[in-house]
């Protein structure tokens, strides 16, 4: 039986000067979160921007919640770096100005959110920190009831505590397996727990797609002295050097081939993350 997707890309490309997206290929299933990784520049913004219809792919087809993007589903709630609140606005007069934006919007969700996140009813916009900004912005995205919830960066900016309480809105949204998220991350402690698939963007290509729950079982991390690189077969993926070391991951089934020389250990989340983040040539610390 399909797995029914609240978004699919087929063969997107996209050229923005000298930078090249795609060709990618990305399924967005109902009842999944998304965990969409990469260095900055590497396509992740790009690619958010063509799913909302805010640019046009050059190539391939996009469908969100079945329809054009440049036709957005109301389903559909993103919460971008950008702000679109009025500055001199208080936080109950932004939830009132924006609750005609969405038929399904939920007056007591709204409430029940800034309480929980501690925001300021009659605090101004331009006096709330980057932090309560940003629980502002998901509390409006999810007041309106979507389907589909877009997040980039959600919790950059915000203390430990903060992170968590957004990332337990996120899993209770989707206790409903209708929902479905993407949420673009540098921070790799934020998808264990959260994110069922993880897909990963290097210099606009797609470099890894699968599993949550496989990550750490497919790929080992590489330790060892610089001068070991010189001997290595070329399997490693997202080299980092120093001075005198450097690290790396490697495919399971790749480290039959490596020198005893060399130290390999089960990978958590953070070297794979940290790894697939490198352009391809490597990069010294």
């Amino acid at each position: 039986m399909t797995t029914p997707v609240a978004a699919q890309l087929r063969g997107l490309v996209k050229d923005r000067g000298r930078f090249r997206l795609g060709p990618v290929d990305l399924t967005l299933p109902y009842g999944y979160v998304t965990a969409l990784l990469g260095a900055n520049g590497s396509g992740k913004t790009t690619l958010i921007k063509i799913l909302l219809g805010l640019i046009a792919p050059a190539g391939g087809g996009v469908t969100i919640l079945g329809a054009d993007p440049r036709t957005l589903p109301a389903g559909v709630r993103a919460v971008l770096d950008t702000s679109y609140f009025v500055p001199d606005w208080r936080v109950g007069e932004a939830l009132r100005a924006l609750r005609p934006t969405a038929d399904a919007w939920d007056d007591a969700l709204a409430r029940q959110l800034v309480e929980r996140f501690d925001l300021p009813w009659e605090g101004r916009i331009k006096e709330l920190s980057r932090g309560e900004a940003s629980k502002l912005k998901l509390t409006v995205a999810l007041a309106a009831r979507p389907q589909l919830l877009i997040l980039d960066e959600p919790t950059s900016g915000l203390d430990p505590l903060a992170r968590e309480q957004v990332l337990q809105v996120i899993r209770e949204f989707m206790v409903d397996p209708t929902h479905s998220v993407l949420f673009s991350t540098h921070i790799p402690s934020d998808m264990p727990g959260l994110a069922d698939q993880v897909v990963a963007l290097r210099q606009g290509q797609v470099v890894l797609d699968r599993p949550m729950d496989q990550l750490t079982d497919d790929f080992f991390a590489v330790r060892g002295v610089r001068e070991d690189l010189d001997h290595l077969p070329d399997v490693l993926i997202g080299v980092r050097r120093t001075a005198t070391n450097f690290t790396a991951i490697v495919a399971a089934d790749q480290t039959a081939g490596l020198p005893p020389s060399v130290l390999v250990e089960a990978a958590d989340v953070d070297d794979v993350a940290k790894a697939l983040a490198v352009p391809v040539e490597g990069i010294d610390l």
